[in-house]
């Protein structure tokens, strides 16, 4: 009888410990990194913020976290705002961008990025929260176009390909890619009966030539050209290759497209037709050219 007794009250105070250790994960959140002077306790406590702005900054951090947004994210933005002195406000709306874009369940990494590069380039913060808003409509506009595509049938190889789907398809519309013309290339994916990476070159490479100079209108024309004929995603990094090379020759990005069109969109795709000739880069992804993660 005295051991079943000794029992339920240990029972109950593991219980009691586990009710007080969930109580107390929001501050642990920040309490388990105040012994190093540079993380975001620390530097919320000695920063000119007022104490209720400091309050208001540590709560909408937890609700971040608790929305989803990676802790590590939220101590950077945090850190770095506070260091380029940011005010409570741009703080908190840095944190609020991310906490929609969690809730609506769409990738959150290219905000956050924008975010990060951002303060650590010294660009002014407001100018920042900017940006990261604009980013982050473009995203709420590109879910829509492949979620639809999904459901049209362009199905997602591996896991995350619907995120990077959302993201290139995000990138493309900042640069002014319209997005009838996405859902064009999409179709034009389905009708080849190819899986969503296909979508994912395209939707990036047009986005490259637009950001290179070359005019919307003609990204969007090149590209759809290309799948339309057949090329691959190799082919396509190809494309860019090719583009970037004329341009280094100091061929201004709307002729060297001419150039392409009347020499080498042939049908078959590139990787057919020119691969031979060598040069065409056909290992060289679109994340190696540096200018999509901004």
């Amino acid at each position: 009888m005295k051991r079943t007794i000794t029992t339920g009250v240990i029972r109950k105070i593991v219980g009691m410990m586990f009710v007080l250790l969930l109580l107390a994960l929001p501050s642990w959140t920040f309490a388990a990194q105040d012994s190093r002077p540079d993380t975001m306790s620390g530097i919320l406590q000695s920063s000119s913020l007022s104490k209720t702005e400091k309050t208001e900054v540590q709560g909408r951090a937890v609700a971040a976290i608790n929305a989803g947004v990676p802790a590590e994210d939220v101590e950077i933005i945090v850190s770095r705002s506070i260091r380029r002195g940011a005010d409570a406000a741009t703080i908190n709306r840095f944190l609020d961008t991310g906490i929609s874009i969690r809730r609506q369940g769409l990738p959150v990494t290219p905000v956050l990025d924008r975010i990060e590069q951002g303060l650590s380039k010294g660009v002014p913060p407001e100018r920042i929260a900017v940006a990261a808003q604009q980013l982050a409509s473009k995203i709420t506009v590109a879910q829509p176009i492949v979620d639809d595509l999904i459901r049209g049938g362009v199905k997602p190889r591996r896991r995350n390909e619907r995120e990077a789907a959302i993201e290139a398809t995000a990138r493309a519309l900042e640069k002014s890619i319209p997005a009838e013309d996405l859902k064009k290339m999409g179709a034009s994916v389905r009708e080849r009966k190819e899986s969503l990476p296909l979508f994912i070159s395209a939707a990036n490479t047009a986005a490259y030539f637009a950001g290179s100079g070359m005019s919307s209108k003609t990204s969007s024309h090149l590209v759809q050209n290309a799948v339309e004929q057949g090329y691959t995603g190799r082919d396509l990094d190809g494309m860019v290759k090719q583009i970037a090379d004329q341009m280094m020759r100091g061929t201004r990005a709307e002729d060297a497209a001419v150039q392409m069109e009347r020499s080498g969109m042939k049908g078959g795709g590139m990787e057919h037709d020119m691969g031979g000739r060598g040069g065409m880069g056909h290992g060289s992804g679109m994340g190696g050219k540096g200018g999509h993660k901004k």
